[in-house]
């Protein structure tokens, strides 16, 4: 991706980095200490995604094991045997950041959980995210795991290619069937796709301790299509400033605009 011109009208943000990308030619708009290692929460589960479908297969059952069952809440709460259909599990953890469905997965690729662990590490390189260390598939705080603002647009730059990742990451709700029967209807944590105007369209929000609440968004209007990465935010702030930034994107296309 190519760099751009920092524009210093931008409005003042809580999050301790941040970075907005042109999500078509992939030109940085702005940023915000882009390049600070730290946690990223759950929008390293887009790079989870990318991974799982690469791989393949997501026809196949997956099964759950017990230290899928562990894994601590946002979760389905998946019973240790249970089988299910890892595209339901990609689902379940691009639309509500199921830690257990994220677990699943990763425990059922090609090799091992740290097989597909490794795998996530080299696809983030690969793609030219190369100042990250990725330790689990869901992003909950692990000593020694970092990312940046700039290696989440690139991995979202990908993510957004994708057909099946845009289309689980812009549904306001999705059914889920138990083993047992039960049917959960899993809600988007991405608050964008209920508050906001429609131009909002995904991909994924997290929250951690250590991390903060952490966001990437996407946004297309008026045919500009749009990435913005924010981290280290606070529940509070950082859907407002998510509004903010994108109007401040918006104003000056119509500035552009007016003066061709």
């Amino acid at each position: 991706m190519t760099s751009g011109d920092l524009r210093s009208e931008a409005p003042e943000i809580r999050a301790g980095s941040a970075i907005i990308i042109d999500a078509v030619t992939g030109k940085t708009l702005y940023e915000k200490n882009a390049d600070k290692k730290m946690p990223v929460a759950s929008t390293q589960k887009l790079l989870t995604a990318i991974e799982v479908i690469e791989e393949g297969g997501l026809d196949r059952s997956a099964t759950v094991s017990v230290w899928d069952e562990m894994q601590p809440p946002t979760k389905l709460y998946l019973r240790t045997g249970d089988h299910y259909r890892k595209r339901d599990l990609l689902a379940a953890m691009l639309v509500s950041s199921a830690n257990d469905a994220a677990s699943v997965l990763a425990g059922s690729g090609r090799g091992s959980y740290g097989d597909f662990i490794s795998s996530m590490n080299q696809k983030a390189r690969d793609l030219g995210a190369k100042n990250s260390l990725f330790l689990n598939p869901h992003g909950l705080d692990f000593d020694g795991q970092y990312s940046t603002a700039r290696d989440t647009a690139i991995i979202a730059y990908h993510a957004y290619r994708d057909p099946l990742i845009r289309y689980y990451a812009s549904l306001r709700d999705v059914p889920f069937n138990h083993n047992d029967g039960r049917t959960d209807l899993l809600q988007n944590t991405n608050m964008l796709l209920y508050h906001w105007p429609a131009y909002f369209n995904g991909l994924k929000s997290g929250y951690t301790d250590r991390g903060g609440k952490c966001l990437v968004a996407t946004s297309k209007y008026k045919g500009t299509e749009t990435i913005i990465v924010m981290l280290a935010s606070t529940p509070e702030e950082i859907f407002r400033d998510a509004d903010r930034l994108i109007k401040w994107r918006f104003k000056h296309l119509n500035s552009a605009a007016s003066r061709n």
